[in-house]
This record gives C-alpha cells, sequence and structure tokens, in this order.
C-alpha cells in the first residue's frame, strides 16, 4: 500500500463522478457497480487530493489497475491555488484484458449467465446498472465522518451520477426504502475494514 500524504478537499474540474463499471462482486444481480470520474466538460465534483512519493507511484498505479489515470484540474476548497493530479477515470474492456486483469471480471460474470453485455466497463446508459450496496455503504459512511466539509458531503450526493447519467445519487437514495436497504449491507468477512467506511 503506498504512502500518501497532504490531503486536502478540493473541487476537481470538467469531470463527473458515475457509478459506471462493474466491480468483481458476488452478487446475482445489477447492483455492481462502483465509482469513476469521467470527462464532463463544465461538470466538477468535490474529493480529497493527496501526495504520493514518486518511488511509490507504481504501487498505486497497481492498486487502482482497472482505471487509467488520467490529469485533472482541481481548485482548492479551503482557499489557496489550485493544481493538476492524477484521476481515476474510465477505461475499457480491451484495457483490463492488456493488463492481464480481466480474470477477476469474468469469475463476476460467470454469476450473471444472462447477463449481455458481458462486460466491466462498456455498460450502456439504458442498463439499469445500479451501485453495489456494500461499496456504496462505505463511500456513504466515508462521507458522513466527522470533520468532512458539508459541501463534500452534500457534493458526494449530488454530483455523483448513476449509469443512465441522469439519476443523481441523492435521488436514488430517496427512493423509498433504497438507503435503509444500503446502510444494511454489511461488507463480507475479511472485507470489514476496507469497507467500513
Amino acid at each position: 500500500m503506498p504512502s500518501m500524504a497532504n490531503f486536502r478537499y478540493v473541487r476537481i474540474l470538467d469531470h463527473r463522478r458515475v457509478f459506471g463499471h462493474m466491480s468483481p462482486s458476488s452478487s446475482a444481480t445489477l447492483e455492481i457497480s462502483s465509482l469513476s470520474a469521467e470527462v464532463c466538460a463544465g461538470a466538477s465534483f468535490c474529493g480529497v487530493a493527496f501526495d504520493i512519493l514518486t518511488s511509490e507511484w507504481p504501487a498505486f498505479v497497481a492498486r487502482e489497475d482497472e482505471y487509467i489515470l488520467a490529469p485533472s484540474r482541481f481548485v482548492a476548497l479551503a482557499g489557496g491555488e489550485g493544481g493538476e493530479g492524477m484521476l481515476c477515470t474510465r477505461a475499457s474492456d480491451q484495457m483490463l484484458q492488456e493488463r492481464g486483469v480481466w480474470p477477476r471480471y469474468l469469475s463476476s460474470l460467470e454469476l450473471l449467465p444472462e447477463l449481455v453485455p458481458r462486460t466491466c466497463w462498456e455498460w450502456g446508459q439504458g442498463s439499469g446498472l445500479r451501485p453495489c450496496p456494500t461499496y456504496l455503504r462505505h463511500c456513504l459512511l466515508s462521507s458522513r465522518r466527522a470533520g468532512v466539509p458539508d459541501a463534500v458531503r452534500q457534493s458526494f450526493l449530488a454530483d455523483s451520477y448513476l449509469v443512465d447519467r441522469e439519476t443523481s445519487l441523492e435521488a436514488y437514495l430517496a427512493q423509498v426504502g433504497i438507503e435503509e436497504y444500503v446502510m444494511s449491507c454489511l461488507p463480507p468477512k475479511g472485507l470489514e475494514t476496507r469497507y467500513g467506511g
């Protein structure tokens, strides 16, 4: 695990945050998506910037091997100057195959034999893909931690979208029973720390 330092809250520019790709999962439903960012002119969302030692960059790239790490601009929430960093952005099934991580997704797809397309990244806006509830619970708990600014908490709800790119996370959670269901989905044994918020 690479060391990370100098955490600060920022607003990332010209990108939107989408539950638009499949996360390795043991679910037999379409509740299998996790977050990435994609280019969207004029859009923005709040997140966290941090620094990594150059010597530890390869370990970080290996940890985030399902994404394309792409340059993005950000502005500081607390004032001061913004900057540019690397952001976990949409990738492709071909990239996963080239990196040798495609088998991780195939094992999950085997749980959904009727599923078309057989893909991690190529989900259409009308596919009905929904957030993985255990992953979403972890994200919600993280956003609700003490010390997280209200602007960041609200941005997570308002500036994160389902695969249709129209339904905000806030609107999704407002549907009857959804938030209660998500918060009831505890992480599997062995992942309590990683997905505990």
